[in-house]
């Protein structure tokens, strides 16, 4: 198995490198850009004040809101973080721009979260990487992933990938002395992002995923003379493991969706909330890797998906055909799914545990 993960990885790094050395801004002008939501509304004073207008801005990449050519022009930052019980609660979460729930070995999970947008003050609990990070990351190119180490054959993996890779020892990492060991690594995002920066960590400007302001037309509905079947959009549960189960409600007034972890409300640390504009659940396959660990494989030719934006539920799917590619998030269709500009959540439970509609 590791010897087809890193055949699987090294063909795709070129992939990965040639869409990051080929790729160029996508014009805000034009709806047809994969990263372009609807033309956002312009301030009151049309921008006075030494504010520019906000359809005047590029767009990120990641979450699709109006960012300045300094965001734009800076690496991501990929943050491996903690999610077992003394890891809460964890910090910047709330910060992120897309956060990835994974599941790792003892039922428990993990997040990959991606900083772009912003950059929290401290960033963690930090802990290992896993081989599923590798297929979530070659798509990314010359990006940088701060993590806490990893088994040998992994470590191999993130060898061969674009990644550009910091742990411990390297400027902005820390200790906290309130938390207890392995609990308590965390980093300063912002001094991580110059170190890989000065190592080769590049921006990538377009990852094909499309925002728009207009709710879409095609949300999932409760079959009708179905009893016990709720709003499909207001809520969700997702059961990652059978000890590990991720609840998202909507929250109206807010626009976003708020998360539960077992069915108790995720906190963060600081005043921050998690308010996530798109939950997103893709099915993936699980199996038990060469070295006796429960995997994910995040690769995919087309797999089901269902996407939660705006307090509606829409079946979907989603591809991701090598490590080297960029994972796709598309209507049944085929077309890019238009995801609300903001934070997206990303899910990966085993295809037999995907959620029902209601």
């Amino acid at each position: 198995m590791r010897a087809v993960l890193r055949r699987r990885v090294t063909a795709g790094v070129a992939v990965a490198l040639l869409l990051t050395a080929c790729g160029g801004a996508a014009d805000p002008a034009d709806p047809a850009g994969p990263t372009t939501p609807d033309a956002a509304p312009t301030t009151p004073d049309g921008g006075s004040g030494g504010e520019a207008p906000t359809e005047a801005l590029p767009r990120s990449p990641f979450t699709g809101l109006p960012v300045s050519e300094d965001v734009l022009a800076r690496p991501l930052l990929t943050v491996k973080v903690e999610n077992s019980e003394n890891a809460r609660p964890q910090s910047g979460l709330d910060a992120a721009d897309v956060v990835v729930e994974e599941l790792v070995e003892g039922g428990i999970t993990r997040f990959l979260v991606l900083f772009h947008g912003e950059l929290p003050e401290r960033a963690g609990p930090v802990r290992s990487a896993r081989p599923v990070d590798v297929d979530l990351l070659s798509g990314l190119g010359p990006s940088g992933f701060a993590y806490s180490g990893a088994r040998a054959e992994v470590e191999e993996l993130l060898a061969a990938a674009p990644s550009i890779r910091v742990v411990e020892g390297v400027d902005g990492f820390f200790r906290d002395d309130v938390r207890r060991a392995p609990h308590d690594l965390y980093v300063e995002p912002a001094t991580v992002l110059d170190v890989v920066r000065a190592r080769g960590a590049r921006p990538l400007v377009d990852i094909g995923w499309r925002f728009s302001e207009q709710v879409p037309d095609g949300a999932l509905t409760c079959p009708a003379g179905a009893t016990g079947c709720a709003d499909p959009g207001a809520a969700i549960v997702i059961e990652m493991s059978a000890a590990f189960r991720t609840g998202w409600t909507y929250d109206a007034p807010a626009g976003v969706y708020r998360r539960q972890q077992n069915g108790r409300p995720f906190a963060v640390t600081g005043p921050g909330e998690i308010g996530a504009a798109n939950v997103v659940v893709l099915a993936t396959r699980h199996y038990v890797g060469a070295s006796g660990y429960d995997e994910t494989d995040a690769t995919t030719t087309g797999a089901p998906a269902l996407v939660l934006r705006d307090g509606r539920r829409y079946a979907a799917r989603w591809e991701k055909p090598t490590a080297g590619d960029l994972l796709r998030i598309l209507t049944p269709d085929g077309e890019p799914f238009p995801l609300k500009p903001g934070a997206t959540w990303l899910h990966l439970p085993a295809a037999e545990r995907m959620p029902e509609v209601g």
